[in-house]
């Protein structure tokens, strides 16, 4: 498993976690080539699904963006037919889900 990867999937369990906390119940998705990482339910049965990402920054200017600034996530078309919610994690800020 690359840095990378272990790195999505600690930021995946802390986002399970934060969630839990907030008194949803979390499934988290098997397929690793699944659109969304996990699914949220309210105790009144409600649901949505969330792809987490962890907050990234560039590391070389690109076109009109500087070094240091915050790479943004778009949902693919599939996440936008199925309605799939991006949660961004910060390393710096923790409760910042």
């Amino acid at each position: 498993m690359s840095e990378k990867s272990k790195k999505g999937a600690i930021t995946e369990l802390k986002a399970a976690a934060h969630f839990m906390k907030q008194g949803f119940y979390v499934a988290k998705a098997l397929d690793p080539h699944c659109p969304f990482d996990l699914v949220l339910t309210d105790k009144k049965g409600q649901s949505c699904l969330i792809d987490v990402k962890t907050k990234s920054l560039r590391k070389t200017k690109s076109y009109n963006c500087n070094i240091g600034t915050k790479i943004n996530r778009s949902p693919s078309a599939l996440q936008k037919r199925m309605n799939v919610q991006i949660y961004i994690y910060d390393e710096e800020k923790p409760d910042s889900f």
